[in-house]
């Protein structure tokens, strides 16, 4: 209760003030979706043309750089498709990303090949199997309900029918598609389809596909900070402005709420505390990550190369999925950092912001984990409900409904001042 007082006799800080920009916010995630942002990925150089936008953005706003530079280099794996999407189901033209996706790991493939279902397949006795394997050879697809998978062995089931019945691939047929991005490539191609693009009565399959998998891949990492009255402590916000980039040469994700909506965020934050007429008590870094989406690489990089030691941030903040909230929003960490949690939610209930302050234990699910691993006080906030877009091709900027974008920006200065006490 003294606690919760406490926080009521906050007089402010700047923190409850109405300084959100919006219309700003919106002409961020609106440039990042942009088709020659070529979804933020590793085609066409799409992240790093984002990173340049982002520095740009640092340098008009007034941020201060750690060196010469905002960026940080770094370099990481990853397999992309630069060329030919194409797959044609008997005489039908199947569309990229809407009706089918390619498994982010498959490598490049070209063919036309009979399908055979899986289900059917297993029915089969070991003389019959032998007899079908004879017969077809490897110019096959097994298909593969995704009901028939089982969660976590997954690659196992499907390595085991590429294995038994020799075939050249896997499609598995899904009730929603939603992609990914890959550092390695694998040994055979798997391709999604969606439910009502294929059936029993389906024959054949023509793909043609290019792959180009980058060992190396040059990318950066965009830092900034402001200084505080007290220089060697931070305040840091983070976000990932990578995403999943380009299928083929026609279809891209624009990633609106994952993660164009959280690097608005952070560029409004930073436009709001370098506004403020009072010097932050601690300097307040912001830091966009490249390569989340290839296993949180950039800031794995970061935490193993950091700009100023890590033991000086007082707390960290990473947003992601920024875009809605009408339910809410979820803290993870949040059973960690117990008290600033009741902090968090003490905030929320005194101002009527959100709908309601879920929490949730320690998640390797973003950017902030490599740093809670190293002993870093950290939050990872993100908004629930609104639209289910997600990691496809329906994940816009018209799509974006950014409804509790300012209470959530509230709540977030509102939690930093009571830090800055």
């Amino acid at each position: 209760m003294k606690h919760f007082l406490a926080i009521l006799s906050i007089t402010f800080l700047g923190g409850l003030a109405q300084g959100q920009d919006i219309d700003y916010a919106r002409s961020v995630v609106a440039k990042l979706t942009a088709p020659d942002m070529h979804g933020r990925g590793y085609v066409n150089k799409g992240d790093y043309l984002a990173a340049q936008y982002l520095k740009a953005e640092f340098s008009k706003l007034g941020l201060q750089k750690f060196g010469v530079d905002y960026h940080q280099s770094f370099a990481h794996p990853v397999n992309t498709y630069p060329g030919k999407m194409e797959i044609h189901l008997d005489d039908n033209v199947l569309v990229p990303g809407k009706d089918f996706i390619v498994d982010p790991s498959s490598p490049g493939f070209f063919g036309t090949f009979e399908l055979y279902w899986f289900e059917d397949l297993v029915l089969k006795s070991e003389k019959n199997i032998q007899k079908f394997i004879k017969k077809t050879d490897q110019f096959k697809f097994i298909v593969v309900k995704e009901q028939e998978i089982v969660k976590g062995e997954q690659r196992q089931l499907l390595n085991a029918a590429v294995k038994t019945y020799m075939a050249r691939g896997i499609i598995i047929v899904r009730d929603k598609l939603t992609w990914g991005v890959s550092p390695i490539i694998g040994r055979y191609p798997i391709v999604e389809i969606l439910k009502d693009k294929i059936s029993k009565s389906s024959r054949k399959i023509n793909i043609e596909m290019e792959c180009l998998h980058i060992p190396k891949y040059e990318s950066q990492n965009i830092v900034g900070y402001i200084p505080g009255t007290q220089k060697d402590s931070f305040i840091v916000f983070t976000a990932h402005y990578d995403h999943l980039g380009r299928m083929g040469t026609a279809t891209y994700f624009p990633g609106a709420n994952d993660n164009a909506s959280g690097s608005a965020m952070i560029l409004d934050l930073a436009k709001y505390y370098l506004n403020d007429v009072d010097t932050p008590k601690y300097s307040i870094a912001f830091i966009a990550f490249a390569a989340e989406e290839v296993g949180l690489a950039g800031s794995k990089y970061y935490t193993e190369n950091p700009m100023f030691s890590l033991k000086k941030i007082k707390f960290l903040i990473n947003l992601d999925l920024m875009g809605n909230g009408v339910d809410g929003i979820t803290v993870v960490n949040g059973t960690v950092f117990q008290r600033e949690f009741e902090t968090l939610v003490a905030l929320n209930a005194q101002d009527s912001l959100v709908k309601e302050v879920k929490i949730r234990g320690k998640a390797a699910n973003s950017d902030h984990h490599f740093f809670t691993e190293k002993g870093v006080p950290s939050f990872f906030i993100y908004t629930l409900g609104g639209s289910k877009a997600y990691h496809d091709v329906f994940d816009t900027s018209d799509n974006l409904a950014l409804s509790e974008y300012e209470d959530v920006f509230r709540l977030l200065t509102s939690f930093v001042s009571t830090i800055h006490q």
